[in-house]
């Protein structure tokens, strides 16, 4: 297991260091893969759907913190196409084991929530309609919200909002309340923002076949990588989701024998 900083070389408006996007191209691009799942978005609500191609992958560029039905388009995937690839959250990640994938792309998560759920979250606490959010993001402890307010006569200004994490993670997806896998350690390469500075990604090397993917990559100048990642900011949190399987094991205890509580 390797751990890379790394940002895209090439001109896309992404989360972080576009690195995913630029991996998926080039996976694309080069045989490596005939189709991946991936996620659009219609108004911030996900969508998940199959791409072909590095131009449909742009659709896909920026993190949505609401629940998704990825694996939903594995079956068709897999039964169509030789070589197909999964982005997912570790949940994704666990689920897509059973299917043949060639690559899987686990993104970090820490918890997620359900579409109406985040949608009145921005509404009541911030006064924003979904339709005027430019990019979301959860880190170091606060949903952050941005909008671009109109500047001048052509410009913009970016707008950043921020909640402390704390305060929302009460309104979190059920199943994000015992997930002990923050980092997606079943995939084959797993990307975050967690331990980079910021505008670059994380990115977490789990075989060889992804590491002689990415070498590939900055022999051709798509990438720019630094051995500079925070391990232990990535692996405090991989501890505290672990915390979890303590709660697990108290939720089973009590499935199976409720008399003792």
């Amino acid at each position: 297991m390797k751990y890379l900083s790394v940002k895209s070389k090439l001109n896309i408006d992404a989360q972080d260091g576009g690195f995913t996007t630029t991996l998926l191209s080039y996976c694309l691009e080069n045989g490596i893969l005939d189709a991946v799942v991936v996620v659009g978005d219609k108004n911030w609500k996900p969508v998940a759907y199959l791409a072909t191609t590095p131009t449909e992958l742009l659709k896909s560029t920026k993190s949505k913190y609401s629940i998704s039905p990825n694996n939903k388009l594995l079956e068709y995937a897999t039964e169509n196409y030789d070589k197909v690839g999964l982005v997912g959250l570790p949940c994704h990640i666990l689920g897509g084991l059973q299917f043949n994938l060639t690559l899987k792309v686990g993104l970090f998560c820490t918890k997620n929530f359900y579409y109406e759920t985040i949608k009145n979250i921005i509404k009541e606490r911030l006064g924003l309609n979904m339709d005027e959010v430019s990019k979301m993001n959860i880190t170091k402890g606060k949903f952050v919200v941005e909008t671009l307010k109109k500047k001048g006569f052509a410009g913009t200004e970016k707008v950043v909002y921020e909640i402390p994490i704390k305060e929302i993670e009460k309104l979190c997806n059920l199943g994000c309340r015992v997930c002990t896998d923050f980092s997606a350690k079943y995939a084959d390469v797993s990307v975050g923002s967690v331990g980079s500075e910021d505008g670059w990604n994380t990115v977490i090397i789990r075989n060889k076949m992804v590491e002689d993917i990415i070498n590939e990559m900055v022999e051709k100048g798509l990438i720019e990588v630094k051995e500079t990642v925070d391990i232990k900011a990535v692996e405090k949190l991989e501890n505290i989701k672990k915390k979890n399987e303590e709660i697990n094991k108290c939720s089973a205890y009590f499935a199976v024998c409720p008399a003792l509580f």
